[in-house]
């Protein structure tokens, strides 16, 4: 489409979230929103109707509140729930987000003004926070991740390219948030980064919660591979993660004990994302 979003000077942001038994991180989450500078903007909360724990009485409290909140129950699969989320949005610039993520209150701002700028798109940094020395240790991943474009993905862009380039693909669990962000850069579209974070709530993290995160998502990773075979084979190479960290050595020497938590717990993700992998090849092969 040639109209530009620049000729909107305020336009509304529809901010996507698919939730599944997520009413206290939810909670927080909206409430970040409470405090946003940017006022033009509209919540699509996009709950899995397995959920137990009630986020439609949450957002109703949002809406009194002053929040402008859409609640819908499509939520199957991460990116199956962002575009029917997106399906169910009214703004011409799309966020995609977590519920335990948490926005800083210049951050909508930002990326209205960046997009008014003539970015088409926007990858937001992240600062993780928790209460457990594996949350620390994913503090430290995300500080060394920073700036390291094969890591980092777009989530912020505008709605027509969003439905252009055909949303996010709903066979992937694997990288699903990386797979649009490659497609939005081969179709060539400007990207900007904001100097405002978003803020991820690691919550009680446990190294076991993360091993079987990464079996559950390594699973589909053979249709990542297939669709993006140079940018998985630079993702499967633990040894380019560990050239990051060494590139951030300093945390060596201020953090030691969580820089070599970092260093284990990555080890381990690798070990059994590894596994996943094959599992999810195994079950291919037997469906054929």
């Amino acid at each position: 489409m040639d109209k530009k979003i620049s000729e909107q000077y305020n336009p509304l942001v529809s901010i996507i979230v698919p939730i599944y038994n997520s009413y206290i991180n939810l909670n927080d989450f909206l409430e970040s929103f409470l405090f946003s500078s940017y006022k033009k903007f509209e919540v699509i909360v996009n709950n899995d109707s397995r959920s137990t724990d009630e986020p439609e009485r949450l957002c109703k409290q949002y809406i009194e509140k002053g929040l402008n909140i859409k609640y819908i129950e499509k939520n199957q699969s991460m990116a199956q729930g962002r575009n029917r989320g997106a399906d169910f949005s009214s703004g011409e610039i799309l966020l995609h987000l977590d519920s335990d993520m948490k926005a800083s209150d210049k951050l909508l701002e930002e990326c209205v003004d960046l997009i008014n700028k003539g970015f088409d798109a926007l990858v937001i940094p992240e600062e993780s926070f928790g209460t457990t020395f594996w949350a620390k240790c994913k503090w430290l991943e995300k500080k060394c991740y920073r700036g390291v474009e094969q890591i980092e993905s777009v989530r912020c862009l505008r709605a027509d390219i969003y439905r252009e380039i055909g949303g996010h693909n709903e066979e992937m669990i694997f990288s699903e948030d990386k797979d649009l962000d490659i497609r939005v850069k081969d179709a060539g579209y400007k990207i900007g980064r904001t100097k405002n974070l978003l803020w991820h709530n690691e919550g009680k993290l446990h190294l076991l919660k993360i091993i079987k995160k990464k079996l559950n998502y390594a699973h589909t990773a053979n249709i990542f591979a297939e669709k993006h075979s140079q940018e998985f084979a630079w993702q499967i190479n633990i040894l380019n993660r560990y050239l990051i960290y060494f590139r951030n050595i300093k945390y060596l020497f201020s953090n030691p004990a969580v820089y070599i938590g970092m260093i284990f717990m990555k080890t381990f993700e690798f070990g059994f994302g590894g596994i996943g992998y094959f599992l999810g090849k195994i079950k291919k092969y037997e469906k054929k």
